[in-house]
Parts: C-alpha cells; structure tokens; sequence
C-alpha cells in the first residue's frame, strides 16, 4: 500500500474518540513523573549540599508540578467519561491540556508508530467533550457565535473570492458553503472562511466572539482549539474524500445540531432557510436534527 492510499485510508475511516489521547496522556504523565522524580533524586545530593531550604524548594515544586498535572488529567479523564463538569477551574483549559499534548504526540508516533493526525482527531474528541459538558452547566455564551470555515471547502473551480466576505457565494450549491450564507451578520452569528493560521487568527481577533465552532483538517482543527484560548471553542472534522484540501466536504448536521443546542433561534431560521434554497435548486433538503 502507498502512501496515498494509506493516507485516503485513514481519511476515510471513523475519527477517533477520547480512548487513545487519554491512554496516552496517562502514560505521558507516567513518563513525565518519572523523569522529574529522575532529576531530582540526582540533583539532590548537590541541592542539599549547597542549602536544605533548596532542595525541599526544588523538591517541593517537582511534587506539585506532578500533583498539579496528574489532579487535572484525572479530572479532564473523569468529565470526558462520564460528560459531567468535573473541571477545575470552571470555563479554563486546563494547563494539563497545554503541558501533555506534546509529549502525548512524540510517544505515540516515535514509540507506537501512530498517526499524528489520528492523535489529533482524539485530541479534538477529548476538548470537544470538555466542552460540552461545560456548556451544558452554561458556563458558555453563544451571544455573539463564529462559525470559522477553511477555504479548501470552497469548490475549486468557484470564480468568486469569499475569503472574509462569505456574502460573494452565489449559493450554486456545489460546496457546503451556501446553506451557511444567509447565517452571516445575523443574531451575532458570524461565518469566515480562512485560507490559514494567520487568517484564522486575525478573523478571531477582529470578530470577538464569546464562542467559536471551528470546521477544519486535524492539524489546523487541534492547533486552532489550543492558539483561541481562553475562548471556548468546539471543533468538526472536515470529510476528505479527494484528499487533503481539495473539495473537502462539511458534515451539516453537525453544525445543525450545533445551532438547535446553543442558538435555537438561528436553528430555526436556518432551517427555513434551507428548505427554501432546496427549492430554488430543486433537490432534497439536508436531514436537520430535531426537525
């Protein structure tokens, strides 16, 4: 198998969950732990010998760094299980989630051979549950909401530029991108397409959103949940199924559901609005939650 075909593969199969970056963050924490408890037992001849208020000072900081990261860990593997809001503190990303990622990645491709991107797409499973079980304690607004879309959603053969102004789709229905049109600039609903990062970033500065649904590759999707803090954010994967950014595809009922949950306002009107436009161009409307 080459290594188009492996890629497609994976592309194709079903993200996955919470299990594997959890497992991983475990043993990362276990690595992590040990090292520390490394250092210092073979530093603390020297410390001790230079002042006992600086080896129990060092010492001290090691344990609480290790107490810190393995009380948070527990806790983000508690409310991921079992979707309630275990986290401390309330509406923060845990510094466990900034601190292990890394080491979480290394392990899994270096020692157990695993697909970065499918340790993302875990990674991405395990903040999206975090968030959710914050939002269902409304610790979340979504009074001014940011639906951020890649570029490469876009048809390829689009003539027309909607990078920072969505309002140029002409709604042809070939890219996903028309049934979201008519949310932009509405109820505090804004839609972006971003054709990277720095873009992406610079949408998030200007618009202020107090949430953010993210649509993108597990690269960009894992980076950008991370680069937003502390804005809340929840993340879907784009649908490769021509490969890495080329006509990539959106799972809409996702954002539907996404909409009935935070703004059942804008659900409904998105709902008319597309029943109306699957009139217009005489096809099926897509299947929306709750309908």
């Amino acid at each position: 198998m080459d290594r188009d075909e492996l890629r497609k593969n994976l592309d194709e199969g079903e993200p996955w969950g919470t299990g594997p970056f959890l497992a991983l963050s475990w043993l990362a924490f276990v690595v992590l732990a040990v090292f520390l408890g490394l250092v210092f037992y073979l530093s603390s001849p020297r410390l001790f010998e230079i002042s006992h208020i600086l080896g129990y000072g060092v010492g001290g900081a090691f344990a609480l760094t290790v107490l810190v990261l393995g009380g948070g860990l527990l806790l983000i593997t508690l409310t991921s299980i079992t979707g309630w809001d275990l986290l401390y503190p309330h509406g923060r990303i845990q510094i466990t989630m900034r601190v292990l990622p890394p080491i979480v990645y290394l392990i899994g491709t270096s020692v157990f051979r695993l697909n970065k991107d499918k340790l993302r797409e875990s990674f991405i499973a395990v903040s999206n549950a975090l968030f959710y079980a914050q939002a269902r304690k409304g610790r979340f607004s979504a009074k001014r909401l940011l639906i951020l879309l890649p570029h490469c959603i876009q048809w390829h053969e689009c003539p027309w530029k909607i990078t920072w102004s969505i309002e140029n789709c002409r709604k042809c229905g070939k890219c996903p991108l028309a049934s979201l049109v008519d949310l932009h600039g509405h109820d505090g609903v804004y839609v972006y397409v971003a054709t990277g990062g720095t873009v992406a970033r610079r949408v998030v500065w200007e618009s202020r959103p107090t949430m953010i649904l993210a649509v993108a590759c597990p690269r960009d999707l894992a980076e950008g949940i991370v680069d937003v803090y502390p804005i809340p954010a929840a993340g879907i994967l784009l649908k490769r199924p021509n490969g890495p950014c080329f006509d990539t595809q959106l799972d809409l009922d996702k954002v539907y559901d996404f909409l009935r949950q935070f703004r059942p306002d804008v659900y409904e009107k998105m709902v008319a609005s597309e029943e109306k436009f699957a009139r217009q161009t005489g096809r099926e409307p897509f299947n929306v939650p709750g309908k």
